[in-house]
């Protein structure tokens, strides 16, 4: 737990510390910037001004142009400072055989040659969101690092002096425009680019086929915006702004990303921001914040996973990925081996859906890879069936699905009580299935946030599973293989808040537009305020109440109790009852603008006090045709005299068909109807 704590804290520490060194956090690039430079050779060492002696003796360097340092195999610690206008390259003396390490201490500021200066940031505002930067055009690099070579920014202790690249105005751009929040330094890495410092790092955009990798420990934060379009894997093993509230970030071309830390993606005012990479985990303690400020999305159509072959601080920077997808559903448990450092909670995911107006979007709409498989994983501080495995913390802003096929969340989504440093506070904020064609996405979990839940034409959304869900324990024991414990089974029902639960709020609603299905098995729930034009199918074995809709789409009831709370419980479309109906104690009308079928399985179990309709007796009154069928239930209470008259359903489209057989308790009845209505009468 108090790895959770102090996580929170870094994490506040890091957007803390971005805003003071940079007065916002930091970032580059504009919603959607495609331009890189990916395709831009770097700096060649030939006719380069071979500036090795210099870095060596620790030398402040100005330079005029291009560059190379030459480095010697093993580590090179630079305490001066590079300035000028000019490329820098830098290379092993040795070849790539001989790996090299250049470690800066403090700022470098050497930049482009005016002449080379390409790239122009525009700024757009946007009413009572804040505004955006936006880059256009590119500049070359102005650092390479070749293949061979690890560049590290700082050395995470006390004699760092905001070690970095770069470059926050030029020729084409005001360092009043630009504000501290754009890197204009462009960097080709075919190498390594290691982040080790004390403070603040803001990366310029950076392509090539390397990878970048954050040290262990590292929480002085750093920040990458705009199109960084290399290949290899981003690899944090603590924090990392990616982009800014004022900024877009993209990583369109990596192979993934290791997340050992806390990862906080933004978007800003009028931004898509879009990761397709799968971000793996290997231990307790990590957890993705976002950020989708004012008008903008974040779209994450890769897998949030678990990773079994690179071991916590110690990233696979080749290809992290999992071979036991079971990992993801299970609280995971290495003992011996490499992964043993993965400890006793290695499949652990959080997300934190932060501030902002925006919208983070999980999946695209092309596939049904959901981001967060996981164990069932309530809205609790501390489950009472056992450990789970993720949270979600959702404040303020909308979290929207988009597949193309079935999804489950095993997950409550909660305002704090998910994650060990929470509180269990009830979540703010929105949920929307988007109108994807094929999108179908189940709730296993009840849900503890208030705001209103979408579900898009085309689009379902089940609340329960329809059966169990196991809370299973793996252990990996690098000797003996894999161990499974069942620790508990949860019954996979779920539920939303509405303006009825204990800690609801009124202006909960549910708009409709597909389909919205319950099949909870064991657990009875409420739902209300249901506007839209889609349709509700109760098909579990749990009691539902209705109450207060006004949807139009149909209403099928095929397993279940169904108690209809309010005159309007089930919207204005048709009603068929394939299963168990009837209307809460003291409910005495149910209106139905459209018609009513029953079926042979279907019962109507209605009340009856006094001989007014929808006063003292139960009552139907259906604008649309009615066709009986199955059982009447009936229960009388105090006298009634043989010969009275009691009208149960009124039918302004007539009234067919009958029932199969009529129960009645407190009297004795003889069911007639006529073509608009049904009755019966006392014997």
């Amino acid at each position: 737990m108090s790895s959770f704590f102090h996580g929170a804290s870094r994490r506040n520490f890091l957007v803390a510390g971005c805003a003071v060194l940079t007065s916002a956090c930091g970032g580059g690039g504009g919603s959607d910037n495609t331009s890189s430079t990916a395709d831009d050779p770097g700096l060649t060492a030939g006719g380069a001004a071979d500036i090795t002696a210099d870095i060596l003796a620790n030398r402040d360097v100005t330079l005029t142009g291009d560059s190379v340092i030459k480095l010697p195999a093993g580590a090179t610690t630079y305490t001066g400072v590079i300035s000028g206008l000019g490329r820098l390259r830098l290379t092993p003396a040795g070849g790539t055989a001989s790996a090299s390490t250049l470690i800066i201490t403090r700022t470098s500021t050497f930049t482009l040659p005016i002449a080379q200066q390409a790239q122009v940031v525009t700024k757009t505002v946007y009413p009572g969101a804040g505004y955006a930067l936006a880059i256009s055009g590119i500049n070359p690099p102005v650092l390479t690092i070749d293949a061979g070579v690890t560049f590290q920014i700082g050395t995470n202790t006390s004699a760092d002096s905001s070690p970095n690249i770069i470059a926050t105005s030029d020729s084409k751009n005001a360092a009043s425009l630009v504000n501290g929040e754009i890197n204009l330094n462009n960097i080709l890495n075919n190498g390594t680019l290691v982040i080790s410092s004390a403070q603040f790092v803001l990366l310029g955009q950076t392509s090539g086929s390397g990878s970048i990798l954050q040290a262990a420990d590292v929480w002085g934060g750093n920040s990458s915006g705009g199109v960084g379009a290399y290949s290899g894997v981003l690899s944090l093993a603590a924090g990392q702004d990616f982009g800014s509230n004022h900024v877009a970030a993209s990583v369109p071309n990596a192979k993934a990303i290791l997340n050992e830390g806390s990862w906080l993606v933004w978007s800003p005012p009028g931004s898509v921001v879009r990761v397709a990479q799968n971000i793996y985990e290997a231990a307790f303690g990590n957890d993705i914040n976002f950020h989708a400020i004012g008008p903008s999305t974040i779209v994450m159509s890769g897998v949030y996973s678990h990773t079994d072959n690179s071991p916590h601080n110690r990233p696979n920077q080749v290809n992290p990925g999992l071979s036991d997808p079971s990992l993801n559903f299970a609280k995971t448990i290495y003992r011996g081996g490499a992964n043993d450092v993965n400890g006793n909670d290695a499949s652990y995911r959080g997300i934190n859906i932060e501030r902002g107006a925006g919208t983070v979007q999980w999946g695209d709409g092309t596939h049904a890879n959901f981001f967060l498989p996981s164990a069932p994983s309530p809205a609790e501080v501390d489950p009472a069936l056992g450990k789970k495995n993720a949270y979600i913390n959702l404040r303020g802003s909308t979290l929207a699905f988009n597949y193309n096929g079935p999804v489950t969340l095993n997950v409550g989504i909660t305002g704090g009580g998910g994650g060990p440093h929470r509180d269990g506070a009830v979540g703010t904020g929105n949920v929307k299935i988007m109108p994807t064609p094929g999108n179908d996405v189940t709730f296993a979990q009840p849900q503890n946030y208030n705001g209103t839940t979408t579900i898009g034409a085309n689009a379902i959304l089940r609340l329960g599973a329809g059966t169990t869900v196991p809370l299973r324990y793996i252990t990996v024991n690098a000797t003996t293989g894999k161990s499974t414990l069942l620790q508990a089974t949860y019954s996979g029902d779920a539920s939303l808040l509405t303006a009825e639960s204990t800690t609801g709020a009124a202006s909960n609603a549910i708009v409709n537009d597909g389909q919205l299905i319950i099949q909870n098995t064991t657990t009875a729930i409420t739902l209300s305020n249901i506007s839209g034009s889609g349709s509700l199918a109760h098909n579990g074995a749990a009691a539902l109440t209705l109450r207060n809709n006004s949807y139009s789409g149909a209403t099928t009831l095929s397993a279940g109790s169904t108690w209809a709370g309010s005159a309007n419980a089930m919207g204005t479309g048709s009603v068929v009852n394939n299963a168990a109906l009837a209307l809460v104690s003291g409910q005495r009308e149910l209106t139905l603008a459209g018609g009513f079928r029953q079926g042979a399985a279907g019962q109507l179990t209605l009340a009856i006090d006094g001989t007014t309709p929808g006063v003292n007796h139960d009552h139907l009154s259906v604008a649309g045709a009615v066709v009986l069928g199955g059982r009447l239930s009936l229960s009388f209470s105090g006298s009634h005299a043989s010969g009275q008259k009691f009208v149960l359903i009124n039918a302004a489209g007539g009234v067919t068909g009958a029932f199969s057989s009529i129960s009645s308790s407190g009297a004795t009845v003889v069911g007639g109807q006529d073509g608009t209505s049904f009755f019966v009468t006392i014997q």
